[in-house]
């Protein structure tokens, strides 16, 4: 661990045993068998775990019980409670190592201090020590439901930015970048937001009925847990699909790259060699011809790597990005290929295309599908033109649109509907996932993706991408 990682876990871990070291009192107060019992309550919670989307960081489902704690008991006996289930938690179910035991344990306890205060401060009072359910009847409207509101609010802020931190100062990344990618996508937030408005649930069923009516309380939280993980995992499973075909692809490329960097270093070698043996003799015209061809092989090999270099990446890098330059990079990296070798690009790039957040390697990659696609259909029929039509248009006032078009024979009726399903292809030696992961990429960057056969001509792949301006 970097010291700055090992004084922020020591930071918050002191700061969580000050608070509970005032707090003791008032959980004494409660009595030994409501203490026994929420503790069994909140330990059955804390061992609802599930990894975020990009499994570097963990989101509890205790945060429910560590609510409506707070709303029934008061911050200060909730803390304690919390920190002691946490700690037999850790002991029986998570095994954490121990130092990100102590600072998780420290975390939970400033965060739901955090929501005590701005609870109180907004005129909130412990519900079980003012009357039970019927002081819950008696509170309408702001004197209940804004207090738990901002507690809410004030308990995830300070709860994913303190382990936000932590996840930062280990991996390098900047903490509101993390924090974004790990606790603010949709899936995340939507999650949590639907675990701390279960914490009505918990208050009403437990003024109502006692200890038992949290059974309805823990069952849909149960559901909720099943549900994250089947996300989780079909998340995991289509990044590993884009893995697969981004491999694929490198594969198919590769003999292709390997024979065209062949040629340029037989130039650049025979270039070298004649420099050698004629250098005494060689006219200043002759030597500056030379170093132009060996400069400009080089430079052909640099355009293969860059390609490279950009297509290598798997995860989704958002950033403002030119859709034209994409393309031209994408159509001078393909080019040199021997499966390009008779086909013809006509790029008509709309000039002012405004800028839009884009990952430009992912739209490399559905970018040389669709091309490579174009081509293969194009290569059986030995036409004297053979064309692939690029054209990108601002459109609607909040999208730009990439039209990919070929002069081959278009696609079968048969396949159209077919034709973004995994597996599903037309090649005999294809495997069904090209098309099928320009679609997930275009999903993921909230576009639309579709195809049509023209009149007289042959495919056509119409892409969209919404125009995000930057904050």
């Amino acid at each position: 661990m970097s010291p700055a990682l090992v004084t922020y876990i020591a930071l918050v871990t002191a700061i969580g045993g000050y608070i509970l070291s005032g707090s003791v009192e008032g959980f004494l107060a409660l009595g030994w068998m409501p203490l026994l019992a929420w503790i069994v309550v909140s330990l059955v919670a804390e061992s609802l775990w599930l990894q975020t989307i990009t499994g570097k960081a963990m989101e509890s489902m205790a945060s429910s019980v560590d609510i409506s704690l707070l709303v029934l008991l008061g911050y200060k006996p909730a803390v304690c409670i919390v920190a002691i289930a946490f700690a037999l938690a850790n002991v029986f179910f998570s095994k954490r190592v121990w130092y990100k035991a102590i600072f998780n344990a420290g975390q939970n306890v400033i965060a739901l201090t955090v929501a005590g205060l701005a609870f109180s401060l907004l005129g909130g009072r412990p519900l079980a020590s003012e009357g039970g359910l019927e002081a819950f009847r008696g509170l309408h409207g702001p004197g209940l439901i804004l207090p738990w509101v901002v507690a809410i609010v004030a308990y995830f802020v300070a709860n994913t930015l303190l382990v936000s931190g932590a996840v930062a100062l280990q991996s390098g990344r900047k903490l509101f970048t993390t924090w974004r990618e790990e606790y603010l996508n949709a899936h995340s937030a939507l999650g949590s937001a639907a675990l701390f408005f279960l914490s009505p649930l918990v208050v009403v069923s437990y003024l109502a009925i006692g200890f038992f009516g949290l059974i309805f309380f823990f069952v849909p939280l149960m559901l909720i847990k099943e549900a994250g993980a089947r996300y989780i995992d079909l998340e995991k499973a289509h990044n590993q699909m884009v893995s697969s075909e981004r491999l694929a692809a490198k594969g198919e490329m590769a003999a292709e790259i390997a024979h065209e960097i062949n040629n340029y270093l037989a130039a650049i070698s025979g270039r070298a060699q004649l420099f050698m043996m004629n250098a005494p003799t060689m006219t200043p015209e002759k030597a500056q011809d030379g170093a132009r061809i060996i400069f400009e092989q080089a430079r052909q090999m640099g355009i293969l790597v860059r390609g490279l270099v950009d297509f290598s990446h798997k995860e989704t890098r958002l950033q403002p990005t030119q859709l034209n330059d994409v393309i031209r990079r994408t159509v001078e990296f393909i080019t040199p290929q021997n499966k390009y070798e008779r086909v013809s690009f006509d790029l008509d790039l709309e000039a002012g295309l405004p800028e839009t957040n884009l990952d430009p390697a992912q739209v490399q990659q559905v970018l040389l599908n669709l091309f490579s696609n174009a081509a293969d259909a194009l290569r059986p029929l030995n036409s004297a033109d053979p064309r692939i039509l690029v054209t990108t248009r601002f459109v609607g006032g909040d999208a730009v649109e990439v039209r990919v078009e070929d002069n081959g024979p278009g696609i079968p009726a048969d396949a159209m509907s077919k034709l973004f399903e995994p597996s599903f292809t037309t090649k005999p030696e294809g495997h069904g996932f090209g098309l099928s992961t320009c679609y997930r990429i275009v999903k993921n960057h909230g576009g639309t993706i579709n195809v049509e056969n023209v009149l007289r001509s042959g495919a056509r792949f119409t892409v969209n991408f919404p125009v995000r301006k930057a904050a």
